[in-house]
């Protein structure tokens, strides 16, 4: 078991590693609200300037910096791109262990975006270490102040967690509605004179900041509070096998990171087009789609696409991983309305020769997906090993290929994309050497980033990619 896949110890192991992200989110902020004020106060003639900085540092020129000034990177710092499939990997292998973490917990039991998450652990910071509420005072107002108040402002935390206005706007209507973290009584806005809901602090209830922040939480306490709210709500499962066995990730794959032929692409653009429609009108069709590959080709990736131009989390469950008594139960589970977007990898062990599952009851089940809006997606490594009568019920069926050679020096340059590599690296020799897939070439890839950091190498060299092959027995 690598590192990564440690479990964590306990709560607070997981919170530290948590915590240690928002420390590195804030100090960047706060590095570049200071260059930010010192350029402004040194051409600000009047108080009024302060003011209007925002229109006349668009119309003046700004010599060069001093040698003395801050320079800050110019994009936002934000996790590495495998930093929250890491994390979710570990909470995976926590819960194995039967480790309870809160948060996850949480985020999992009311299925919250990576945004809504993000916002409980700004707002738990502050119970933990006041300093964090000394960085929310400092990149709300600009000012240090020991005596201000501990907590994040909706702006703040907008403008941190949130790329761009789409997201911020999106962002921000989680915390309306019946679903939302205010109305289920985790947050609550705090306002200490009249003013914006922008403006308005964002604070835990009491309730909730002594589960957060036990070392070993007690699920009867989240069941307890989520399971009685002011109206009937679905009923939520018991933390068992079964719910472990449901993964939900917020993905955010764009469609320009799949490297497939183009009539492929276009018909995943076309089924989430469908799927959207049925989102949008709440016809009662829910859409089925079958995607067909070798280990590697992309099939997860894919999914992930979809899902993130469908603007929902996918649900996402590995047949092979469930145990032969759970699998009833786990069917159960997967009703439409709380995951309308739905991956099921090793198809087969349901739909295939030796079905885990009664015929009848598998039918009972895609009938009730089928009858509602949302997406079911099949993925399987070989069509035969699904059976024939199913394959007829489902919408699309999608192969995806073994990537040729110029897909594949695509491939191999989307893995460094943002990593300085050698000039000598030939790309296109590199992809006619080696014919792997997608998936592989992204794990060599980090093995060679790996390999070239434990020598303190400033670029990625053939020698270091070669090695990695090795590794692998390539």
């Amino acid at each position: 078991m690598g590192v990564d896949l440690m479990p964590f110890a306990d709560n607070w192991a997981y919170l530290k590693t948590e915590l240690a992200w928002l420390d590195r989110l804030l100090l960047l902020a706060v590095a570049r609200q200071r260059k930010e004020i010192k350029t402004v106060k040194k051409y600000a003639s009047v108080p009024a300037d302060n003011v209007s900085s925002y229109w006349w540092k668009g119309v003046i020129s700004v010599p060069n910096p001093a040698y003395d000034d801050c320079r800050v990177p110019t994009k936002a710092q934000r996790k590495p791109t495998g930093y929250q499939q890491q994390l979710e990997s570990r909470i995976q292998v926590s819960a194995k262990d039967e480790i309870v973490l809160a948060l996850p917990s949480i985020r999992h039991y009311l299925n919250l975006t990576l945004f809504e998450k993000n916002l409980l652990l700004m707002a738990l910071a502050p119970e933990i270490n006041r300093r964090y509420g000394r960085l929310y005072h400092y990149l709300q107002t600009g000012e240090d102040c020991s005596k201000a108040s501990d907590l994040p402002t909706v702006d703040l935390a907008l403008r941190l967690l949130c790329r761009n206005d789409l997201e911020r706007r999106r962002s921000r209507a989680k915390l309306t509605g019946p679903d939302s973290l205010i109305e289920r009584k985790v947050l609550r806005y705090v306002s200490p004179r009249p003013t914006t809901r922008l403006s308005s602090y964002l604070q835990l209830s009491e309730d909730w900041v002594d589960y957060l922040l036990a070392e070993k939480p007690d699920q009867r306490v989240l069941f307890k509070r989520l399971a009685t709210p002011t109206e009937p709500v679905l009923a939520l499962p018991a933390p068992t096998s079964v719910t472990r066995a449901i993964q939900i990730i917020q993905p955010n794959v764009a469609w320009d990171k799949l490297i497939l032929p183009a009539a492929i692409l276009t018909q995943m653009q076309t089924l989430s087009q469908q799927v959207s429609a049925s989102f949008i009108t709440r016809t009662k069709t829910g859409k089925t789609a079958l995607l067909v590959g070798a280990p590697g080709t992309g099939k997860t990736m894919a999914a992930k696409a979809i899902a993130a131009s469908l603007r929902h989390p996918l649900c996402q469950v590995d047949l092979k991983q469930i145990e032969a008594a759970d699998h009833a139960d786990v069917l159960t589970a997967l009703d439409p309305v709380r995951y309308p977007v739905l991956l099921i990898q090793s198809a087969s062990v349901w739909f295939g020769r030796n079905s885990a599952l009664p015929k009848a009851q598998l039918a009972k089940w895609l009938k009730q997906r089928q009858s509602a809006p949302g997406l079911l997606i099949f993925s399987s490594r070989h069509l035969h090993t699904i059976k024939a009568s199913w394959r007829q019920q489902i919408d699309a069926t999608i192969t995806l290929p073994l990537p040729h050679r110029a897909e594949r020096a695509m491939l191999w340059r989307q893995a460094f994309s943002g990593i300085a590599c050698s000039d000598t690296i030939d790309w296109a020799t590199l992809a006619q050497s080696y014919k792997l897939p997608g998936g592989e070439i992204q794990r060599i890839a980090q093995d060679a980033i790996t390999i070239a950091q434990s020598k303190n190498a400033k670029t990625i060299t053939l020698s270091d990619i070669k090695q990695a092959i090795a590794q692998r027995g390539k």
